[in-house]
């Protein structure tokens, strides 16, 4: 009784197999390309939409527009509701001071190509105060990132402008100082 249940299996699967099976094995072979390329399109839209916001971002900050600056504080506000008010007045003041030290500030519109010739401030950099004030925001260092992205800049990353404008030192002792308290964000 069971070699006749297992005879009717594979007199069910043998014609199942020799109509489909071309198509099955096809599927196999097919899917992981299809499956890439769906992956790369949907990453490329998603760049095209991260680009598009950053031009905008950009666009916005280079105003210098305080009504615009102020509208993004209140949206970055909104992303960190468990905060309270002077803690995220402070963080946005730090934000905008750390930009000044570095020079990159969005209230400096005298930019001429990547240079700043009316800007003397700009030519250097206020390492001091900008490790003083990266240091004073241990837990709060992302969100002292997205003030600086959103608010206080032309779009520019924290992290790069750490790295690009602090010494090798200076910017290792940041590090070290982040690490020893269990925070990596550098």
């Amino acid at each position: 009784m069971a070699q006749n249940a297992k005879i009717n299996i594979s007199n069910k699967i043998t014609p199942f197999l020799k109509k489909y099976g071309v198509i099955i094995v096809l599927f196999f072979l097919l899917f992981p390309y299809l499956y890439k390329y769906i992956l790369k399109f949907k990453n490329k839209i998603e760049q095209a939409t991260d680009e598009a916001k950053k031009d905008r971002n950009t666009a916005e900050n280079a105003t210098g527009n305080p009504a615009i600056i102020k509208q993004k504080v209140e949206q970055v506000k909104k992303k960190y509701p468990n905060l309270n008010q002077k803690t995220i007045n402070q963080i946005n003041t730090n934000a905008l001071k750390i930009a000044t030290a570095f020079g990159t500030n969005v209230d400096d519109n005298h930019q001429i190509g990547n240079f700043e010739f009316f800007n003397v401030k700009a030519w250097t950099e206020d390492e001091e105060t900008a490790i003083r004030l990266l240091k004073q925001h241990l837990g709060t260092f992302p969100i002292l990132e997205d003030f600086y992205y959103t608010t206080a800049t032309r779009s520019r990353n924290l992290k790069a402008d750490v790295l690009k404008y602090l010494s090798k030192e200076q910017s290792q002792e940041l590090s070290n100082f982040y690490k020893k308290r269990n925070y990596f964000w550098l």
